[in-house]
């Protein structure tokens, strides 16, 4: 069973993170197995676990936030194929085997984003296509904004077998680093 999430971005980038592994931390913190850099986003928020059998939870780990699964908050709960995630201001479907076979971004965008309280996520504060997420590739930029026939973007998976699944985002222009905090 291939189990992924796909981050999809408003100008129609999506990107696939395979799950290897039965329990993955999401969080900021540089022990997380997918690491996303932002102060919206908690050291450790949540963890998402697949069992033998295929079933998929999610737990949020005391995020500031908050962790939601279709715009709505959860501290536990099973995540089934195209389920939306959203944290920090993200928005990732869950994928089983391929399925959801194609994702509109901007239907992605409207039905899974879920504004933080308290910050200004415009669509200046989000990722955008230059998104780069750890040392991989950044991803071709689409060129039409939510065209319903966008391919989503190919699995980045290693060659190696054993190669683990930790990826960083990096959100950070040059010109961004002032203005980040410390942690």
């Amino acid at each position: 069973m291939n189990i992924s999430l796909t981050h999809v971005q408003p100008d129609g980038t999506q990107r696939d993170f395979p799950l290897k592994k039965a329990v993955q931390v999401i969080g900021r913190q540089t022990d997380c197995q997918l690491r996303i850099p932002s102060s919206n986003v908690s050291r450790h928020h949540c963890e998402l676990t697949v069992t033998e059998a295929g079933d998929i939870t999610i737990r949020d780990l005391g995020s500031s936030n908050g962790t939601f699964v279709n715009k709505q908050k959860v501290t536990t709960t099973s995540l089934s194929a195209g389920d939306l995630l959203s944290l920090g201001g993200l928005v990732f479907v869950v994928r089983i085997d391929g399925k959801p076979s194609f994702l509109d971004s901007d239907d992605v965008i409207e039905d899974g984003l879920v504004k933080i309280a308290g910050s200004s996520l415009g669509s200046e504060s989000r990722p955008t296509a230059s998104t780069s997420i750890g040392n991989m590739p950044k991803p071709p930029q689409s060129p039409q904004k939510g065209v319903a026939n966008a391919k989503p973007s190919k699995p980045l998976v290693s060659s190696d077998p054993d190669d683990s699944s930790v990826a960083d985002f990096d959100f950070l222009d040059d010109n961004d680093l002032d203005d980040q905090p410390k942690l």
